[in-house]
């Protein structure tokens, strides 16, 4: 073979190998979900490795088309499927997906008065208060129709400016800021489910995936086995019997396998996923965020090491809550010495915001206008300097040098979204920040959504960066988060307040922090209340790893706090939260947050959904548990957590059971005497984390909701030849259950109660459980 030829084959291998981190183009793209009906544009540069790549659409897809990075979507006349929509990045060919889903033509009606101003506003429209205005179409009868998914809404009517719920729903539900929310539930309009596919199998070059068929026995039509955003060659893959397959992983090193498919219906198989890493599926003994658990610090309100520090502010009008308490830097790394975080098998630690903050008390600008201090570290007045009262520059760094020392990383709380009125920034560069009056006379406080989502301040005397048009701050702030990460040796930044800053700057402190520390694993999770679309906007390789995942936590904190549970509609809860995070995520999942009313004070039945959290904090505060079932039911919704993709995270005290109402009640000082159910809460606690650290079916494994009737609620975990599955009984009566499991095992062993199941020839196991509480079990084959 001559020469030449040599090089002509040499070139043509490097063009179309795959998997090669050195030569990567393009960051695996999820598959688009489009609403039947609607436009939709994505923006591939968050995707693009290399900036100013060229881009190019190789098929023709009706209604796809691509404006320079912009992938530009209408779905008019496409009908619910997967479509591809090829690509060609820098002359190599990708493959991305689009989902077309299912949309209802759904009409909202109210009857009013004649030249009524009616808007509808809910989850749908990410709770805009002017963005779908109805019409008086006759009779008074205010109507607009919206496409919208078949599943369940909360959403308000706004007349006249007021918001009322609908007055012929008799259905609603607390908004959790002591008002209500009527209810849409159009679940029932739902496609039946197609198969599933999970990981049944890894034996040297092969990972076997097994089809389970729906209940309609619909068959597999075809496979789409992707490595990042390219197609395996046939060869790597071998169809089996039943519809699953083999894929050979073999010289493959790094990546992201997904698989995806359609059924003998046409609907689309939810995409399946496997991380690869050095030529094998991810484990629990690799280095990965997906194994951690985040144990979430309030600085001033976890433990007092140092008394010389304690500097509360002078004022009669200060609740005692409300000021700074005494916690501190060294107060948080004797506990660690103490091995309180090692004992509670929690691998990584979040500090609240550390920065200077102001010295004095100020009133807030919404009634009843309490007195508040800078105690939680969310007013900060300069950059790069620490609060006096938490401790110094010297015991940041020995903190945090002990828990890397103990294996446990550490995440900073950073502010970017707005500073206190005496910050240095706003002395010296005032144009860096918005206007607080708005055009029409109002003041642009707590305006959170619609048109002031990114200008609206927190408080009168907070201003907020107007990034929009400073750039130069844009500079500044990053470079500032860059200086944290360099002199403190962080793991990364838990971020505030995400959905008030626009793209371009998380786009800017993202890229800045790759190429400033391009052999690290910063992670980066973000606040975001909002819908599922505007929460997943900030998620991707360009901006933050990921966001607390709120969709989960209000859905099930109400169930698990209840006395009456019901489960039933979890399942389409975490199916539609996988269309949108994907089977393997990083989000962070909660069961309260200093921004929430504690979930003990709603599960003892002392808070309810509709209080109002902050006026019960001032008027009429919770005491200390009252029921023993509190602790069971805090311990299965911690349980639930930890069986699901995502980083559980805690909030200090939920592990004894802390009680609390609104901020900021929900920030007491933390207990380190406790009572026997705390202690044994707290030894639950670490049992469970311990299992979460020790099976990774639990954070990467595909997940299987076996039974989700009443308050039995039964999840499996498969990950190859792992297999977990989690039982909870979330009742007052103790609960015998059979459930049909899908995979071929011959018994399970309890890792929590130490009792075992044989099968024998039969699927089905009978899980029995006591009140209010959990079990998991580890299957052997």
């Amino acid at each position: 073979m001559s020469s030449h030829k040599k090089v002509i084959i040499f070139l043509l291998f490097l063009f179309f190998s795959c998997g090669k981190e050195d030569t990567q183009k393009l960051y695996p793209v999820p598959v688009i979900g489009v609403l039947q009906g609607s436009t939709k544009s994505f923006d591939l540069r968050k995707y693009l490795v290399r900036e100013n790549s060229s881009v190019y659409l190789l098929n023709q897809v009706q209604g796809v088309s691509i404006n320079k990075y912009q992938i530009n979507i209408t779905s008019a006349r496409l009908k619910p499927g997967l479509y591809p929509i090829n690509l060609l990045v820098d002359g190599e060919k990708f493959e991305v997906y689009m989902r077309i889903e299912k949309m209802i033509n759904h009409r909202f009606q109210y009857e009013g008065k004649e030249g009524d101003e009616v808007y509808v506003m809910g989850v749908f429209n990410d709770w805009s208060r002017n963005g779908l205005r109805m019409e008086n179409q006759r009779n008074n009868i205010y109507e607009k129709n919206v496409f919208m998914e078949p599943k369940k809404y909360e959403y308000k009517f706004v007349v006249n400016g007021e918001e009322l719920i609908d007055p012929e729903n008799s259905v609603f539900i607390s908004n959790n800021i002591g008002g209500w929310n009527s209810i849409l539930d159009l679940s029932d309009s739902a496609s039946s489910e197609s198969g599933l596919l999970i990981k049944d199998n890894y034996s040297g070059n092969w990972l076997t995936y097994k089809y389970l068929s729906p209940p309609d026995g619909s068959r597999v039509l075809d496979w789409i086995v992707l490595l990042d955003n390219t197609r395996l060659h046939p060869d790597k893959t071998d169809p089996l019997e039943g519809g699953g397959l083999k894929v050979n992983i073999r010289s493959i090193e790094n990546g992201l396998l997904r698989i995806l498919g359609v059924d003998s219906r046409g609907r689309p198989i939810l995409e399946n996923q496997t991380i690869l890493t050095n030529g094998s599926p991810l484990n629990s003994s690799d280095k990965s965020w997906h194994f951690e658990i985040i144990y979430n610090t309030m600085i001033d309100r976890f433990f007092d090491g140092d008394m010389s520090n304690n500097k509360p502010i002078k004022d009669s009008k200060l609740h005692p809550l409300a000021n700074f308490n005494g916690g501190d830097i060294v107060g948080i790394k004797k506990k660690a010495e103490g091995k309180y975080f090692e004992d509670l098998n929690v691998s990584a630690l979040w500090l609240s915001p550390i920065q200077e903050q102001t010295d004095t008390s100020w009133v807030e600008w919404v009634s009843p206008n309490h007195s508040f201090t800078g105690y939680h570290g969310y007013w900060p007045v300069k950059p790069r300097s620490i609060e006096k009262r938490f401790g110094s520059s010297d015991d940041l760094k020995e903190l945090i040098d002990f828990l890397h020392e103990s294996e446990i990383k550490v995440l900073l709380d950073f502010v970017s979204n707005h500073v206190h009125q005496d910050h240095a920034y706003v002395k010296s560069n005032p144009e860096w920040f918005g206007n607080i009056q708005l055009s029409d006379g109002r003041k642009n406080i707590r305006l959170w959504d619609g048109g002031t989502r990114l200008t609206t301040w927190f408080d009168e005397f907070l201003p907020s960066y107007d990034y929009s048009n400073s750039p130069e701050a844009i500079t500044q702030v990053v470079n500032d988060a860059i200086w944290w990460v360099e002199t403190y040796n962080i793991d990364g930044f838990r971020q505030d307040a995400v959905k008030h800053v626009p793209h371009k700057f998380w786009i800017s402190l993202t890229k800045s922090l790759k190429v400033k520390f391009p052999d690290r694993s910063l992670y980066q999770i973000g606040e975001t209340f909002g819908s599922n679309d505007l929460i997943g906007s900030y998620v991707n390789p360009s901006e933050l790893d990921a966001q607390f995942n709120f969709d989960i936590y209000f859905n099930a904190r109400q169930k698990f706090a209840s006395d009456q549970s019901n489960f039933d509609d979890i399942k389409s809860i975490l199916l539609r939260n996988r269309k949108k995070f994907g089977p393997i995520n990083l989000m962070g999942n909660i069961t309260s947050s200093h921004d929430q009313l504690r979930f003990s004070a709603y599960a003892d039945g002392q808070i309810k959904f509709s209080d109002n959290g902050t006026d019960r904090t001032f008027n009429d505060p919770v005491k200390q548990i009252n029921k023993k079932t509190t602790y069971n039911k805090l311990a299965n919704f911690h349980a639930f957590n930890l069986s699901l993709p995502g980083v559980p995270i805690i909030y200090y005290g939920e592990e004894i059971g802390l009680m609390g109402e609104g901020d900021p009640g929900n920030r007491r000082m933390m207990r380190f005497e406790l009572t026997k159910d705390e202690m044994k809460l707290r030894q639950t606690f670490s049992k469970l984390n311990f299992l979460r650290r020790s099976y990774p079916s639990l954070s990467i494994g595909d997940l299987l909701v076996l039974h989700s009737d009443g308050p039995f609620l039964v999840i499996c975990k498969v990950y190859f030849n792992e297999i977990i599955i989690l039982a909870i009984n979330n009742s007052a009566s103790s609960m015998s259950m059979p459930i049909e499991i899908p995979v071929e095992i011959k018994k399970l062993n309890s890792l929590v109660k130490n009792l075992n199941h044989d099968f024998g020839s039969s699927p089905i196991l009978k899980i029995e459980l006591e009140p209010y509480s959990h079990d998991f079990f580890y299957a052997e084959f």
